[in-house]
């Protein structure tokens, strides 16, 4: 039997950005300080563990649930097709690279725009306080890499995979405008300025995964991005 994808409504897409969205502005502003008073960690291995463990995590077991929920369960194929996750082609590269090089000229704008204007915008969230691994712990890195992969496939794989063909079901070409708009929502907890300075990237993944309608668009624009910036400031590049 051929299996059709529901569409969502804006107010479940609401819902959907907003459990996960209050879930990280509790954990970041709440519990990093919780368990830095209760294990003595630094702030950034904080984040990795919460947002890793309490938002990212569970994103992943969502889609999961939600997917075979809606009955794409019957082989891995299925799975992956209905989170569009396969047929990957040399176009889908291309998009990627250009996504990578439209966003990071926009961000670039932007803070040289704020600086012109006298309002300069922070590159770390408010919650983190992190400015680089000390001399000699730079292979604390690897702690990391887990959280880093939590965190890609987790939003990709709900926000652009499950979510993404539902609004664009409901909506139509739209569809993408209302996933980027609460996919900056979402980014609440991250505070005014990293919110405006993410706007390129917050724009470019769901439109690109949209246009392409392949999810590993929005998962390698997203994960370069957000790779390459954190180990540039871990490692005290910028």
């Amino acid at each position: 039997m051929e299996k059709f994808i529901r569409s969502v409504n804006v107010g479940k897409s609401i819902v959907y950005f907003g459990i996960f969205g209050i879930l990280l502005w509790i954990l970041t502003w709440y519990g990093i300080p919780l368990l830095q008073n209760y294990s003595g960690l630094e702030a950034v291995y904080c984040w990795f563990i919460l947002g890793g463990c309490g938002v990212f995590l569970p994103m992943l077991i969502t889609v999961i649930i939600k997917t075979r929920r809606d009955g794409f369960k019957d082989s891995a194929h299925e799975f992956y097709n209905r989170l569009r996750l396969t047929d990957f082609r040399t176009g889908d590269l291309l998009w990627i690279v250009l996504g990578i090089l439209v966003s990071a000229a926009g961000m670039g704008l932007i803070l040289k725009g704020m600086s012109w204007i006298g309002l300069p915008l922070t590159l770390e969230p408010p919650f983190l306080n992190f400015s680089g691994f000390p001399e000699g712990k730079e292979w604390h890195l690897v702690f990391w890499i887990p959280f880093f992969l939590l965190n890609i496939f987790g939003e990709e794989f709900l926000w652009r995979g499950y979510l993404l063909p539902r609004q664009v079901t409901a909506f139509g070409k739209s569809g993408w405008i209302l996933n980027a708009g609460l996919w900056f929502f979402f980014h609440a907890a991250f505070g005014f300025d990293l919110m405006i300075l993410l706007l390129p990237i917050l724009i470019i993944v769901p439109w690109f995964t949209y246009m392409r309608k392949n999810t590993w668009v929005g998962i390698g624009i997203h994960g370069i991005i957000n790779g390459l910036a954190f180990i540039a400031l871990s490692l005290n590049w910028i």
